[in-house]
């Protein structure tokens, strides 16, 4: 196992799957290319980040007719869109925790769909985020 850390978060991963940092995200790959994760946190400048926050932030899903299940991910609790288009097999989520809106993607191939489902989830359970206490100090 290995530990990604930014500023804001930081999870586990498994010794087969490799993550590459830039400025606005993290992506996370598995060794044969099926998966790939993406990690996106902004934080609010003032106050919590609420469900009509996330709601704007999915508005362009909604408006495509997407239905979203509510979810908790460690101490975010969100919104989760799962869909297919010509682009793959889309997991999205929309989470608050506090002040930081953490934006996640998952995607493979169609052909692929589920298949490494089961890992990133795994790997999601294991986020842990600062809270706004420990932001404030920074």
């Amino acid at each position: 196992m290995s530990i990604v850390q930014t500023q804001w978060w930081c999870l586990e991963l498994p010794d087969e799957w490799t993550a590459e940092m830039d400025d606005d995200s993290v992506t996370i790959t598995d060794c044969d290319s099926v998966s790939e994760v993406d990690i996106t946190v902004i934080r609010k400048p003032q106050g919590q980040v609420s469900v009509a926050d996330l709601n704007g932030f999915a508005e362009h899903l909604i408006d495509q007719g997407h239905a979203s299940t509510a979810i908790s991910l460690a101490s975010a609790q969100g919104l989760l869109f799962q869909y297919d288009d010509d682009d793959g097999a889309w997991r999205e989520w929309y989470l608050a925790a506090e002040s930081l809106m953490i934006y996640i993607t998952h995607n493979t191939e169609i052909v692929d769909k589920g298949l490494d489902n089961a890992v990133v989830d795994d790997i999601l359970s294991t986020l842990v985020t600062l809270n706004d206490e420990a932001l404030a100090e920074e």
